[in-house]
């Protein structure tokens, strides 16, 4: 760890503990794959992981796909687009530097993500549209405070567990779709 990194590591956790963004530590942009790789010259084989970009779930449809690759997308720019040190920020964190000014700046492009997460059909539920502005609002009461809010607003990541939010809402709207029920045979009557 960077001379940087610990002091950072340490304040986060102090003021947030163990956080997690979603559940077992679950990455918003990335999963992580498994597959066989195979030796050109001996033939053996070993099991290699790679990750990739997360895919969309099977059952969003493709408009609401294209709305989460969006927000995806324009999160990640904003909260993890550079890598410092073992420190992961985006251009919120650069933007964060400036007093005020950078604050409002930062809760406007937040509140960009989340009005682009609106645009799902049939909306957001109110329950779900709450929890994606209390992380905007913690973000920006946290990054309010001098020097510590900023590097406490850049480790709370608001608009990735926002990623999270819609994402969970997406998986749960769909799933409890059916499958098309299939429609009954008619049997020819014979006389």
């Amino acid at each position: 760890m960077g001379l940087l990194t610990f002091p950072l590591k340490y304040i986060a956790k102090k003021v947030f503990g163990e956080v997690e963004i979603g559940s077992a530590f679950e990455d918003p942009f990335f999963e992580e794959v498994e597959f066989e790789k195979r030796s050109f010259w001996s033939g053996s084989t070993k099991i290699v992981k790679k990750r990739r970009d997360k895919s969309i779930p099977e059952r969003v449809p493709e408009i609401d796909g294209k709305i989460l690759r969006r927000v995806r997308k324009r999160a990640y720019r904003l909260d993890m687009a550079f890598h410092i040190g073992g420190v992961r920020f985006g251009w919120l964190g650069v933007i964060g530097i400036l007093p005020v000014v950078g604050d409002l700046m930062i809760l406007w492009l937040s509140l960009q993500v989340y009005r682009e997460a609106m645009k799902v059909t049939g909306g957001l539920p109110p329950a779900v549209s709450a929890q994606m502005l209390t992380n905007i609002a913690l973000d920006f009461g946290l990054g309010l405070i001098p020097i510590v809010g900023d590097f406490v607003s850049v480790c709370y990541k608001a608009n990735s567990r926002n990623v999270l939010v819609l994402e969970k809402f997406l998986k749960n709207k769909y799933h409890r779709v059916a499958a098309p029920v299939a429609a009954p045979r008619r049997v020819p009557i014979t006389q």
